[in-house]
C-alpha cells in the first residue's frame, strides 16, 4: 500500500504519539505507530477490503482515506474520536473512514488490541457500541497487506 496523497505534510513526533496515547487511554500498536510517523494519514492505493458481517454476510469496502494525528479540519484523528465518543466502544481509535461514512476502527486495549474492524454507521444502535461492528484484521499490518 501507498499513500497517494496525505492530508498534512506533518508528521507526528514519539512525544506527539505518547501524549496521543495518555489521551486515549490506551496503547497504540506499534505498527499503527510506524504507518503515523512515516506515512501520517491519507489516500491509499490499493484500498479495496473484504470483512464478513455478524449476519454472516461477506462484503466489500475500501478505505477512503486514513486519519492524521495533526491540527486540520478535514480527516483529523482527534476530533474524528471526539465526534463518536460514545458511538463506538472505548477501546477502539478510529483510524479511518470509507466512501459512506463508515469507520475503519483499532483496538486499542484489552483483548482488542491491536485488531481492526469495520463499523457500519447505518446499523448503529443506540444502546450497543458493537452490534453494528464487524472484525476484518488481526492486526493492522495484516489489514494493510489484505488491502486490493
Amino acid at each position: 500500500m501507498i499513500i497517494t496523497k496525505h492530508l498534512c505534510n506533518e508528521r507526528p513526533t514519539n512525544a506527539d504519539i505518547s501524549a496521543f496515547e495518555k489521551l486515549v487511554h490506551g496503547t497504540l500498536p506499534e505498527d499503527y505507530k510506524a504507518f503515523l510517523k512515516n506515512q501520517n494519514g491519507g489516500w491509499p492505493e490499493p484500498s479495496l477490503f473484504r470483512f464478513t458481517t455478524p449476519a454472516g454476510r461477506a462484503e466489500d469496502s475500501t478505505v477512503h482515506y486514513f486519519y492524521a494525528l495533526y491540527e486540520g479540519r478535514v480527516g483529523n484523528l482527534k476530533n474524528t474520536l471526539e465526534i463518536l465518543k460514545g458511538r463506538i466502544p472505548s477501546d477502539c481509535l478510529p483510524i479511518g473512514k470509507d466512501p459512506f461514512g463508515n469507520i475503519i476502527l483499532l483496538g486499542i486495549a484489552d483483548q482488542n488490541l491491536g485488531r481492526v474492524y469495520f463499523w457500519d454507521h447505518e446499523k448503529e444502535d443506540e444502546n450497543s457500541t458493537t452490534a453494528n461492528i464487524s472484525p476484518i484484521a488481526p492486526s493492522f499490518s495484516e489489514f494493510v497487506e489484505q488491502l486490493a
